[in-house]
């Protein structure tokens, strides 16, 4: 009679009332109770009934198969453990309405908490190295808050579960996933944080209508991954910070991602075959890609974003029909990208209004006989477009791409800091008068582009070559400057039948290579102080015999106009045999 008089003292005085048809139990190790063990109690208690759990370790297994609570005993110090011991699960929820508090559940070898009811609330306990730590199967309505899970496979699984509440949850080292939802919807996710997991939030097989707000994940593998139909859900308000990829959608569609924060990641977002999903007013830094679409992702929006101090901007690939508006990219080193194996890759709208270093974009996809004349612009790229014009502009640190375009002119722009001109498979351009500098790749790039002209460009201090002709034919290269370039100031590779003439090339790695390439005539340049003035592996001309001669050499002494006894060698097979003995010496 005592030992109950104490123990309805201690309750009352801790602030906790019951009902009248409800009663408590204290369950304890050290004889203060008659009860030692949880399951114990659970066995006579009714619904409606709570249970205080003195500090100790438990190791059992308990089973919830009426509505009862558990909790510490008020005024209490010390750990209340229930330790697993080679069991299956820390505590089974089978009846409605149940409630879990303050427990550390430790050492199980399935879920530390298992839901299979409606109605729970389960806060403010600890889960540690269990391979899961709450585990919820075609349940609703519960709450699950300020739990902390540590190790194991998974830190919160739903599995077939709709609005349920998590929130302020921690899982640290989930080893598959910080919080999972499989074939789940309509739940609510806040305030929570998943640090050092594979991933930090997880949803698989047609999870869809949920809500994510004001989440963190920290040093994951990935922050957010979608997989395999993850639909409607909404991301907003949260942070990601060193992740190897913040955000990831594969085969997913129509989620949003807005005013979310992404830091010092490998990639911000990455979309693969994913489609009608919108990425808005999101920050990411410190990014090596910034966005970057793939696979087929078609007619997703990408609005508002910002990106900065990062490798790459905004990446896209063999994918069609997204809208970039009102992006800023500011410090990226390469800021737009876009690529693929068909026109139809290339089908994006990019308007002006995105803008990389406060300088808009120019985007033109199928254009026709379009001037853009004396603008600056942060990139500028054509597209399958014919007999445009493109005059007088300035690119600075990016770059100016022509894929796929014919009869376009190319004219007197300057492109400085990024990464150059670059044409790919578009034929019979001309690129004239142009000033490009500073890149970081080669000056002007060729690729399979056939019957081209270029004409009159400087070209100095690229890293790579001024002027780089892969796998491209029957080009003419006339009347160019190339100075102090790092590869050479003109390279052609797998490149037949090209014409080069007239061209200056000085203190360049290499002055004028041929490799791969058969059926050139080089002739009447200027070859300066070069590292390596010339190299040709191929069966090419480097005169045009005695009538217009070969080119100038500085380190080749001889006389005459052209000289015709003084040949100059080019590796073992090849020589210029008239070259002139002065600096255009032909004229």
């Amino acid at each position: 009679m005592l030992r109950l008089t104490v123990a309805i003292l201690i309750i009352i005085s801790a602030g906790t009332f019951v009902g009248a048809d409800a009663r408590m139990y204290i369950v304890d190790q050290d004889g203060f109770s008659q009860y030692r063990s949880i399951g114990g109690v659970v066995a006579v208690a009714k619904d409606g009934d709570t249970i205080y759990i003195k500090p100790g370790v438990y190791r059992e297994n308990i089973v919830l198969d009426k509505r009862l609570t558990l909790m510490p005993l008020r005024g209490e110090e010390g750990i209340i453990n229930l330790a697993g011991d080679g069991n299956d699960i820390g505590i089974e929820v089978l009846a409605d309405g149940c409630k879990i508090e303050g427990i550390t559940i430790s050492g199980f070898a399935g879920p530390g908490i298992y839901v299979e009811s409606k109605g729970n609330e389960i806060r403010n306990n600890v889960l540690e190295n269990n391979v899961h730590g709450i585990f919820v199967r075609e349940s609703s309505g519960n709450l699950l808050e300020n739990n902390r899970q540590i190790g194991g496979y998974g830190g919160i699984v739903l599995i077939s579960s709709s609005e349920n509440t998590i929130k302020r949850n921690v899982a640290e080292g989930s080893i598959l996933a910080g919080i999972l939802l499989n074939s789940s919807s309509k739940n609510a996710v806040s305030g929570s944080t998943a640090r050092g997991c594979g991933r930090g939030i997880y949803l698989i097989t047609g999870s869809r209508d949920n809500v994510f707000e004001g989440n963190s994940m920290i040093d994951c593998g990935y922050g957010v991954l979608l997989e395999t139909g993850g639909e409607a859900n909404v991301f907003r308000s949260s942070s990601i910070e060193n992740a190897t990829t913040a955000a990831a959608l594969n085969f997913a569609s129509k989620n949003l991602f807005e005013k979310n924060s992404i830091t010092n990641s490998t990639n911000g977002f990455a979309f693969f075959s994913s489609s009608g999903n919108r990425i808005v007013e999101n920050d990411l830094s410190g990014m090596e890609t910034g966005i970057m679409v793939s696979g087929g992702s078609v007619n997703n929006l990408f609005e508002k974003n910002r990106i900065e101090g990062s490798s790459n901007g905004i990446v896209i690939t063999e994918s069609s029909g997204n809208d970039l508006a009102g992006n800023v990219m500011a410090g990226v080193r390469w800021a737009l990208y876009v690529d693929g194996s068909t026109e139809e890759s290339f089908d994006n709208d990019i308007p002006e209004s995105n803008l990389i270093d406060g300088r808009p974009v120019l985007y033109l996809y199928r254009r026709s006989g379009e001037v853009v004349s004396g603008r600056e612009f942060g990139h500028i790229t054509l597209a399958f477009c014919e007999g445009c014009v493109v005059k007088e502009n300035s690119v600075t640190n990016d770059a100016l791409f022509v894929r796929g375009s014919r009869g376009c002119r190319i004219e007197d722009n300057v492109v400085s800091g990024g990464f150059g001109m670059r044409f790919d498979g578009s034929q019979n351009n001309e690129i004239l008068g142009n000033r490009v500098y500073d890149n970081r790749y080669s000056g002007i790039l060729l690729l399979e582009s056939d019957g081209n002209l270029i004409e009159a460009n400087n070209l100095s201090r690229n890293e790579r070559d001024g002027i780089s002709i892969l796998g491209s034919d029957s080009n003419r290269v006339r009347g160019n400057s190339a100075e102090e370039n790092g590869g050479a100031g003109i390279r052609l590779r797998s490149s037949n039948d090209t014409e080069i003439t007239a061209n200056t090339m000085t203190r360049n790695g290499v002055g004028i290579a041929l490799m791969e390439s058969s059926g050139c005539i080089v002739y009447r340049n200027n070859l300066i102080e070069n590292r390596v003035q010339a190299e040709d592996d191929g069966e090419n001309l480097w005169d045009w015999g005695v009538l217009k001669g070969g080119n100038y050499w500085s380190d080749h002494s001889c006389t005459g106009k052209p000289c015709q006894s003084s040949p100059r060698r080019i590796g073992e097979a090849t020589a210029d045999y008239y070259p002139f003995g002065v600096r255009d010496g032909w004229t």
